[in-house]
């Protein structure tokens, strides 16, 4: 009997996608369905079936992915054909036209740090703040603009500083770049489009070269890839999408998930085929995968089933805090790795990347290899290590490194003339440069917005010299404080500026737990254990296989047989962003289907019960997702020894509860001085609500943070 390679080990649904003949094609491929396998298998049966290779266009997003695509179809037995991501083909057609378009045929494509570097040119020449304003920001949001097809006389601001200063640059950038017969990665595009829709007889030789175009991932096409589709394919339709609605995650960065959802209406005849059988997880995986999914309203109605053994209930964990759940999480890891699992069969997930800071410190505890995927590492973070440099050089004036890192963050009016006359000064006088800063000699050196800065940064640190002994926390709101950094490295209007803020949080947190797990070190030693965590990283990369730490939007398209996602809080996973949109949010839970059908064996969601933000504890609400999830292949934990043994259970905290009383006046380890307004609660769920010098009012367990009862003074605030 013969062997039919291409089509023999296909299930019927895959087949029906593969032999399709002209005409439309929109295959839905849910996850771990063999939708790369049915692209693939479609490519080869085509050049079969006597399609001439050099008809075929086959698009994704990655070069990983499209090397992928063309060794499958070589090795069964197909030809070479053109599998390449949207930007690589474009820039390939733009070479042979680009003169068409008033650019030399041999243009320049400008990578991110090029198109960075050349807005720094073009901002400079405008005077703008490059201190407030980052050229990495203005490049990713005019990014976003080309996404959407927005040109520069199109775009109108809104009130932000970074749509102040992107309508300011816009325009000259696309001159310059112009000039310098140069294309960024989102031009490649454009400019293909424009040259398909303003010079017909391109179009018409591009459409009858490319007679079947395929296109793989495709619900994360965005509106100028779509509209290059449509072009292409105007006279053939001979178009075959392949993806999954349920899993367009990448909003963000432009992705429309009405490309598919509307792909019919555009398409008149589309022949759809729906992949439903899931080969990669257990039963209960997919089960509660399609239970969460099912609440969405934006899709396209499939039903994912598995013919796989039944596995393990989907777990979810309540946890008495961060460290607690990231403690119960390498406890669980490091049991999977000794009953046999490889360390890169196991990942973490996490919505946003502060979530991360935790598990990384009780991974290294438990002594297990990971790598942080798709980022770095907590405490490498570029608002991370400017804030440490901060409290560096409060707790050692001689550390130039430290001070000249934070010198002109935010912008002190130190140019490289002021800087030269600042080393100059401390050289002369053979001293460190916080020590010449605090010099009122060398400070009249200085002239208008440096000498403002000189001293603003002396008054600084003279206060912060006396704090040091108190702990890292009070320091660190020292500096957030009389520096105004959060509103500089936080208020820029880009998609990071929550992520950065979230970060600066946790450190807060992190100095105030420290603080009271270690009362008495006070700031050098928080320095020295997050020295000895920064040393251990610079180490290398241990050998061998790691667990996988990194955000749900870096898993697409990888996975692993156990899966644990930390943080399924409100306002974490839904984040906080979202809850304002219908859209935002069912985003938000395609994430989560992402995260849950990445596993092929177990799956761990865990939240917990109250969580640290800035040092202020705050009582955490469980994900509203977490309510979605089927019962029948749930169980619910707590970890007994972490004391969690009910959904209202109570943990023992790390300190006496002062007695407190209405009126009493406390010192806060961040916020300062306060007046207590009431006391609530009994035992280790004693609260005090208290309003502080800042008018703000805020609620605290007692247990958990170390509050000095002050003398009585007769002023309220």
């Amino acid at each position: 009997m013969r062997v039919d390679r291409i089509l023999d080990d296909l299930n019927p649904d895959q087949r029906r996608a593969v032999l399709h003949g002209e005409g439309p094609l929109m295959v839905l491929a849910g996850a771990g369905s063999g939708k790369t396998r049915v692209i693939t298998r479609r490519i080869a049966r085509l050049l079969r079936d006597g399609v001439p290779p050099w008809s075929v266009l086959a698009l994704t997003f990655t070069n990983k992915a499209a090397d992928e695509m063309r060794r499958r179809v070589q090795d069964l037995g197909g030809d070479t054909v053109a599998v390449a991501t949207f930007h690589s083909a474009c820039a390939r057609f733009l070479r042979q036209d680009a003169e068409r378009l008033d650019y030399p045929r041999g243009f320049t494509i400008y990578d991110t740090y090029d198109r960075d570097q050349c807005l720094r040119m073009v901002a400079e020449e405008h005077g703008l703040d490059l201190q407030r304003v980052r050229p990495a920001d203005l490049g990713r949001a005019i990014s976003r603009l080309k996404n959407v097809r927005v040109r520069p006389a199109e775009f109108r601001p809104g009130h932000g500083e970074l749509d102040r200063c992107v309508s300011l640059v816009y325009g000259p950038y696309e001159a310059r770049m112009r000039r310098q017969g140069a294309m960024d990665f989102d031009d490649l595009l454009l400019n293909f489009l424009d040259l398909l829709e303003q010079h017909p007889e391109a179009a018409q030789a591009y459409q009858q070269r490319f007679r079947w175009v395929l296109v793989d991932e495709f619900q994360d096409t965005n509106l100028v890839q779509y509209q290059l589709l449509r072009q292409l394919c105007r006279e053939h339709q001979n178009l075959c999408v392949v993806g999954d609605p349920d899993q367009s995650i990448y909003r963000f960065r432009g992705a429309e998930v009405r490309n598919m959802l509307e792909f019919q209406r555009d398409f008149p005849g589309t022949a759809v085929v729906r992949l439903e059988t899931n080969y990669r997880s257990t039963p209960q995986i997919v089960h509660a995968a399609e239970a969460v999914i099912a609440n969405n309203h934006m899709r396209l109605e499939k039903a994912l089933h598995t013919e796989n053994e039944p596995g393990e209930p989907i777990a979810v964990l309540r946890a008495p805090s961060p460290d607690a759940e990231a403690a119960a999480v390498a406890a669980g890891v490091r049991e999977r790795l000794q009953d046999g699992a490889s360390p890169a069969d196991v990942a973490v997930f996490y919505r946003t990347h502060f979530l991360s800071r935790a598990v990384e410190e009780a991974f290294r505890g438990e002594g297990i290899p990971y790598v942080v995927v798709g980022g770095v590492s907590f405490f490498e973070r570029r608002e991370i290590k400017d804030l440490l440099a901060y409290l560096r050089a409060a707790v050692n004036p001689l550390d130039d490194v430290s001070f000249e890192r934070i010198l002109n963050v935010p912008a002190r009016g130190f140019g490289k003339a002021a800087l030269a006359r600042l080393r100059e000064a401390a050289n002369q006088r053979a001293c460190s440069l916080l020590e010449a800063v605090r010099d009122p000699e060398v400070r009249a050196l200085l002239a208008g917005k440096a000498r403002r800065g000189a001293e603003s940064l002396a008054s600084l640190y003279e206060e912060l010299f006396t704090e040091v002994a108190h702990g890292a926390a009070t320091s660190l709101g020292l500096v957030l404080e009389r520096t105004g950094y959060r509103e500089y490295a936080c208020g820029l209007g880009d998609p990071e500026d929550v992520a950065r803020s979230e970060n600066i949080d946790e450190l807060l947190t992190h100095a105030t737990n420290y603080d009271a797990e270690h009362a008495g070190e006070g700031l050098p030693g928080y320095l020295q254990r997050v020295s000895l965590v920064t040393a251990e990283e610079e180490q290398g990369e241990p050998k061998g296989p790691r667990v996988s730490l990194m955000t749900v939007h870096a898993a697409k398209g990888l996975e692993f047989d156990h899966v644990y996602v930390v943080g399924m809080e409100e306002d974490l996973f839904p984040h906080s962003r979202a809850a304002g949109s219908d859209e935002d949010l069912e985003e938000e839970r395609r994430l989560l289907y992402v995260a849950i059908t990445r596993a092929r064996r177990s799956v761990q969601l865990s939240h917990a019960a109250y969580r640290t933000v800035g040092g202020s504890i705050r009582h955490a609400l469980p994900s509203p997702f977490l309510k979605e999830l089927p019962a029948e292949v749930v169980a619910r934990h707590g970890a007994a020894d972490l004391r969690i043994e009910s959904q209202d259970a109570e943990w023992e905290g790390s300190q006496e509860t002062p007695d407190l009383e209405c009126g009493a006046r406390v010192r806060h380890p961040v916020y300062g001085e306060g007046v207590v307004l009431d006391v609530s609660g009994a035992g280790i769920r004693t609260r005090a609500r208290i309003r502080f010098r800042d008018g703000a009012e805020r609620t605290v367990l007692l247990d958990y943070v170390r509050l000095q009862i002050l003398p009585p003074r007769g002023a309220t605030w």
